[in-house]
């Protein structure tokens, strides 16, 4: 079933956000102030609505009685950023590249299981013939910038000889409802989106899929994330979301059907939209470190991280957790030995 939602109303602003992770110095500082003094029995989790996250909101079906979790809905990346950072939620469901920013900054985090990868299509509009990357060349392709899919369109670019002058890179924000209009307006001729919106708009006919991207640049989508300090404080709870991740990821993975079905509640899109969708998500509680760094060099890369902070996943990426619920090594759980 669908579980009940904590409204985030009372969390920072974004412009807050952009203060609060200004500098390490001013993270550290924050962090350090929220440190707890005993075991928490009470979780914040914030996670948006998408089907690339549908394990975060099955966590509740497989706590110890003991421990209680909030669900926070977040509806932008941004605002999940902001509140790890400022101890709003204990716990988040974000991007890899959102790590690779926040260890970039000099937040002291850590991911303690993945969510998803995929989730990805570059679709071209209808009418529009675009039979290789070369064909591209000189037509207006829209991203929401600064996010996966941006970060996997300017990889594929690169890897085909192309820039993003070459294309008329064009930023149309978040709001996946402009993109298409956009596209139904002739405005651009391709689109960098995410599900579900991009499988909506392949089945209203608006839009076709050229690519997923994901050869071209990196599958890895989502991770669950949470402040050191925390984590530290409160090891028998993170231990109790590891678990529950893997059985929820387990559990979904195993019954397609069901799948569709939550994800269809948990996002407002029709079973039809997302039986399409969750074909191109994959949901995966592993945390594939060779990818992460891929994506930490492509992000500096592009000037969105004034560091390749690679190096720093090593130990960002805390598999601790996950060896113990699972029983399998780091490594077989994708760390780099």
């Amino acid at each position: 079933m669908i579980v009940p939602i904590v409204p985030h109303s009372c969390l920072p602003t974004r412009r807050q956000a952009m203060s609060i992770l200004g500098g390490a110095a001013a993270s550290a500082s924050v962090i350090g102030s929220l440190g707890r003094a005993s075991a928490a029995t009470s979780i914040s989790f914030g996670a948006p609505r998408i089907p690339h996250y549908a394990a975060a909101w099955l966590v509740r079906d497989y706590m110890p009685a003991e421990l209680t979790v909030e669900l926070v809905e977040f509806k932008a990346g941004a605002e999940m950023v902001t509140a790890l950072v400022s101890g709003s939620v204990d716990v988040g469901a974000i991007g890899y590249w959102h790590l690779i920013r926040l260890l970039d900054q000099g937040v002291d985090v850590e991911a303690v299981a993945g969510l998803a990868s995929g989730g990805t299509r570059l679709v071209v509009r209808k009418g529009l013939a675009v039979k290789d990357w070369a064909d591209l060349k000189g037509k207006t392709c829209a991203v929401m910038r600064g996010s996966i899919q941006d970060v996997q369109f300017l990889m594929a670019l690169k890897k085909h000889g192309l820039t993003p002058a070459d294309v008329n890179y064009r930023d149309l924000g978040s709001n996946l409802a402009v993109h298409w209009t956009a596209l139904q307006q002739g405005e651009i001729d391709a689109s960098a989106m995410t599900e579900p919106f991009a499988s909506k708009i392949i089945q209203e006919g608006l839009a076709y899929q050229f690519s997923t991207l994901y050869d071209d640049s990196f599958r890895i989508n989502g991770v669950v994330v949470a402040r050191s300090g925390f984590i530290k404080a409160n090891p028998s709870a993170v231990k109790a979301i590891a678990s529950a991740l893997v059985k929820s990821t387990d559990r979904l993975n195993g019954n397609s059907t069901e799948f569709v079905d939550f994800t269809a509640k948990l996002s407002g899109f029709s079973p039809d939209v997302m039986a399409m969708a969750v074909q191109n998500v994959m949901l995966d509680y592993n945390m594939p470190e060779q990818e992460a760094r891929r994506v930490a060099s492509a992000v500096h890369e592009f000037g969105y991280a004034q560091s390749d902070v690679g190096a720093q996943l090593g130990k960002a990426l805390n598999y601790s957790f996950l060896s113990e619920v699972t029983g399998k090594s780091p490594k077989a759980l994708g760390a780099q030995q």
